[in-house]
């Protein structure tokens, strides 16, 4: 081959490479991009994204960008990808083989299930809340981390967070002991820019028992950890009460457990507890969560 040919071939490949990405090649040439192995990591770390989370993650939002990558990544073996489940549309999740390209640590997640709704609506905080800048750790990293003695306090460290513990049992540092021999593990562990503390994040699209939501409140306080609820409508009235028939406060579970101050909630005064509306960068979760919260007033 002449230089001049080999020159331009080496030009041609390098301009593949900055559109095609630099992954690992298919039969058909194509290769995976930055915001491919990007939706693998999401993928297997929130265990089920829907195209929509996918594409406002990783494509900017396009959508007709984002499904035709799936498409690719599913044909590739990275990807599961389903619409059985009308309200949700297409959902994808790893395969074993898409999990071990992440390289997050994780196997592949199981396929979804019942608490699709639940699942995708804590993929979606997890995604909004890494947009805005926090750092996110996902359940199934919680648990994983919580596995290997050391690790949680070597993540929250990576991650500048002081005064982390280093002595710690199982299920202390980013869970909490909820009993004598009960992990409560939150939906997600994210660290806020600034100042740098780690926050559980739970998110409640129903109701819980009385006992079961008094039980996990009360690990949060004696772990003097703080906690933010993301809560559909009936569930916010649950926590921090609301107006009763006569218009007085009917204080809820958080004021019952020491939580948060007595009465109707103050700016300023949330303690180690807040509580904010469930929102979510996807209309058909957000249709969806609002839907069941409706059901239950209803009910």
């Amino acid at each position: 081959m002449k230089s001049g040919s080999a020159e331009t071939y080496r030009e041609r490949a390098e301009r593949r490479r900055r559109q095609r990405g630099t992954g690992e090649a298919r039969g058909d040439g194509w290769q995976r991009t930055e915001e491919d192995e990007k939706l693998l990591r999401l993928a297997t770390r929130y265990s089920t994204l829907t195209l929509y989370q996918a594409a406002y993650a990783c494509r900017g939002g396009r959508i007709e960008a984002a499904r035709r990558r799936v498409r690719l990544m599913t044909e590739a073996g990275l990807l599961h990808r389903s619409a059985d489940v009308r309200w949700a549309r297409t959902v994808v999740w790893p395969t074993e083989r898409g999990a071990r390209i992440a390289d997050t640590g994780l196997s592949a997640p199981r396929p979804p299930g019942e608490r699709l709704l639940h699942r995708l609506a804590v993929a979606d905080a997890g995604i909004a809340l890494e947009a805005h800048g926090y750092a996110v750790l996902s359940e199934r990293e919680v648990h994983a981390a919580e596995a290997v003695p050391g690790r949680p306090a070597q993540l929250l460290a990576d991650l500048r967070v002081p005064g982390v513990p280093t002595r710690a049992r199982r299920g202390e540092t980013l869970a909490v002991a909820a009993g004598a021999r009960v992990v409560h593990w939150p939906d997600l562990v994210v660290v806020e820019p600034t100042p740098r503390f780690p926050i559980a994040v739970e998110v409640e699209l129903t109701p819980k028992s009385p006992a079961a939501i008094r039980a996990i409140l009360r690990a949060y306080r004696q772990a003097q950890r703080r906690v933010l609820y993301l809560a559909t409508e009936p569930v916010v009235r649950q926590l921090q009460g609301g107006p009763g028939p006569d218009g007085a406060w009917v204080d809820g579970a958080a004021q019952d457990v020491g939580l948060r101050p007595l009465g109707e909630p103050r700016p300023g005064a949330a303690g180690h507890l807040s509580v904010r509306p469930f929102t979510a960068v996807d209309p058909a979760v957000a249709r969806r969560a609002a839907q069941q919260a409706a059901r239950l007033r209803a009910g």
